[in-house]
């Protein structure tokens, strides 16, 4: 077999093979070690990357990494319409203006904080600073998702942080790619005398966000109210389950066809499947045991492609070489993290039924971590030595939420809800 053969070998057929065994190790080091088998993943992707640079790695290892898009369209979303379907309906009722303002109001505040602090501490170009802000402004559904499978808090809490990590993620695609629409019709993000002023037409920004925003969740709302008609004709099994996928992947498709958002529409298709999920006349006892099987099993796949992505993505050598620029962005994104949650959690508590204690503000905030989606967005821009800047700070943001922000939100909620089994009976 010649060196090309085999090349395309370890590019291509071995790639499920290689996927697979590295799961099966993290989750059996994991279950030894005490360590969740995300963080192990991670470890290992940054473990692969780091003997690559060094010339030893294993041959054609690009052939292993995952395209930015593969992560936005497919991994992303089944994620978020598997969590979404978790979601008890009741429960979301409680907290949806919350979760809703956090995931909208929210990330545009961040943003806007973020790339300011960042335009002023760290010395970056305004267009620079705040298509920064807006990638990293949302937090991980993935990381969000791993964290309340292994620690104990109030149903709600926890329904309020999904539910605000699966519609922020798109919040924060759409004003991603809001910045880079403006930067493209100004010429300057990625020239060497980028620009320090933005020019934008602020209501017309807002109603851009708010067509595409709500237009995904019209189709997903839309898809998967028409799936049950197509529902109560079927007893088997896999035929429904199949039919959930369609849902899922048509809403994708469609929204982003019609240049709404993909990611919103899987939060809401999500959302009302886990309602007709919940109904015995639409779907039987046995297709909804099967179906949740399924779909646990596609967000563990998911899952882990998501961690071992964020691992294979890391450059640990630039991370090590602009270490006070790092350590200026985390500081930046934190304050843009307080400053777009306790005031909107503040508000809803005050003028909504929905009230939220100063221990429910400060899990929200600590557990704003970010993830897999602002590394597969940066890798997305043309390649320049902007996008080298901005993946550096990425790698290293993220970096930061899972070895600093996991383990202390983790502390935090064991101290302040040691017995969080059931809903407090006052908040």
């Amino acid at each position: 077999m010649s060196e090309l053969s085999l090349g395309h070998l370890l590019s291509s057929e071995y790639v499920i093979p290689v996927f697979l065994l590295t799961i099966f190790l993290a989750s059996l080091i994991a279950t030894r070690v005490r360590i969740p088998y995300t963080m192990i993943l991670v470890g290992i992707g940054i473990s692969i990357s780091i003997i690559d640079f060094t010339g030893h790695g294993i041959p054609n290892i690009s052939g292993f990494k995952v395209e930015p898009k593969l992560i936005l369209y497919f991994v992303i979303p089944p994620l978020i319409f598997e969590a979404m379907m978790k979601i008890d309906r009741e429960q979301f009722k409680i907290i949806r203006i919350s979760a809703l303002v956090l995931a909208t109001v929210g990330v545009g505040l961040a943003t806007i904080v973020g790339g300011l602090l960042l335009s002023y501490l760290a010395g970056l170009p305004t267009l620079v600073a705040f298509a920064f802000a807006a990638l990293i402004a949302p937090t991980d559904a993935a990381i969000v998702i791993e964290v309340f499978k292994r620690v104990k808090i109030p149903k709600t809490l926890a329904t309020l942080m999904e539910s605000e990590a699966s519609f922020n993620d798109a919040a924060g695609v759409i004003i991603f790619s809001s910045i880079m629409a403006i930067a493209a019709s100004q010429g300057s993000l990625f020239s060497p005398e980028s620009t320090t002023e933005i020019n934008v037409n602020i209501l017309e920004t807002i109603g851009h966000f708010a067509w595409v925003f709500f237009g995904g969740i019209a189709i997903g709302i839309g898809l998967a109210v028409g799936s049950q008609l197509l529902h109560r004709l079927l007893e088997e099994p896999f035929s429904e389950t199949a039919l959930s996928v369609a849902v899922l992947f048509g809403s994708v498709v469609i929204s982003n066809a019609l240049g709404f958002s993909g990611l919103v529409a899987a939060a809401a298709a999500g959302l009302w499947f886990g309602v007709i999920m919940r109904k015995p006349h639409i779907i039987s006892e046995k297709v909804r045991a099967y179906t949740s099987n399924f779909w646990e099993m596609i967000a563990f796949f998911a899952n882990s492609v998501a961690f071992l992505y964020l691992g294979l993505s890391m450059d640990m050598v630039r991370i090590g070489q602009n270490l006070p620029l790092i350590a200026l962005a985390i500081i930046a994104v934190l304050a843009a993290r307080a400053v777009s949650t306790y005031p909107i959690l503040a508000a809803t508590h005050r003028f909504t039924k929905e009230k939220t204690s100063m221990a429910w503000r400060h899990v929200v905030m600590i557990g704003g971590m970010r993830g897999a989606l602002s590394v597969a967005l940066v890798a997305t821009l043309p390649e320049s030595e902007i996008k080298e800047i901005l993946k550096t700070i990425t790698f290293g943001v993220v970096l930061s939420s899972l070895i600093i922000q996991y383990p202390v939100l983790s502390r935090y909620i064991k101290k302040a809800f040691p017995e969080a089994v059931q809903e407090p009976k006052s908040i």
